[in-house]
């Protein structure tokens, strides 16, 4: 996915069958369908030209449903441990390594003076934005993960050989079958219990690679409101979006 103006994520499927470009909007997702010949360059303007009727596409299909991803930009709200805050930005000469910083109802992140210059175009201070979030996440859910694992772990008697944290596009976490684990950043988005949720389910994978009732059971006995947690992540899906 590329990000675009008013952080507008598109797919592009090409094909060389296809003779003309089309925008559609399926699940909440835009989707580009071109030719081959096409250039990104173009497929991006086209995408800027449409955002109105998109956002509005999207809207009408969110109606009553999860609500549209957050636009990463001043005075939009975030979900942070659960709680949704205000997006704060601040424009410094030298900002320091503590560029996010999180009080009880708003989000701080600054940037240099160069971003306040460019600001009034909002795909590219989105970017600064997200890029200073990227790594604060990216921080908090390896911090969490270095203690959290390690407990969950010994609860479960369940032992991954690794693990690592990075931004999935569709999935919260993952097992591989040499019992290595991969974490999506993003869940610091999520209360604690949701996290340890998605900790839990891929130790579970470690013991049965699969979703089936026996794996499903193992789930359970370690973290009895797993349904729950899961219901969470789907609701929240859209506001957890990047």
């Amino acid at each position: 996915m590329q990000a675009v103006d008013m952080n507008i994520d598109y797919t592009i499927i090409r094909s060389n069958k296809r003779k003309t470009i089309a925008l559609q909007i399926k699940n909440n997702q835009v989707i580009v369908r071109a030719p081959n010949s096409i250039s990104p360059e173009y497929i991006e303007l086209l995408v800027k030209q449409k955002s109105a009727w998109i956002v509005k596409k999207l809207s009408y299909q969110n109606r009553g449903k999860a609500p549209i991803p957050p636009t990463y930009l001043p005075d939009s709200s975030l979900l942070i441990y659960g709680t949704e805050k205000k997006l704060c930005i601040h424009f410094q000469r030298n900002p320091n390594d503590n560029q996010v910083t999180i009080t009880e109802n708003e989000i701080h992140i600054s940037l240099a003076l160069i971003a306040e210059r460019k600001s009034h175009d909002s795909s590219y201070l989105s970017a600064q934005i997200k890029k200073q979030l990227a790594k604060w996440f990216k921080a908090k859910a390896q911090y969490y993960l270095s203690f959290r694992l390690v407990e969950l772990s010994s609860q479960l008697n369940i032992t991954p050989v690794s693990y690592q944290v990075k931004r999935y596009k569709a999935r919260w976490g993952s097992c591989n079958n040499k019992h290595e684990l991969s974490f999506n950043y993003l869940l610091v988005m999520a209360p604690a219990w949701v996290f340890d949720y998605v900790i839990i389910h891929e130790l579970c994978h470690i013991k049965h690679l699969n979703h089936s009732s026996t794996f499903w059971a193992l789930v359970e006995q370690h973290m009895p409101n797993y349904l729950q947690a899961n219901q969470w992540l789907k609701q929240n899906q859209a506001k957890m979006h990047w």
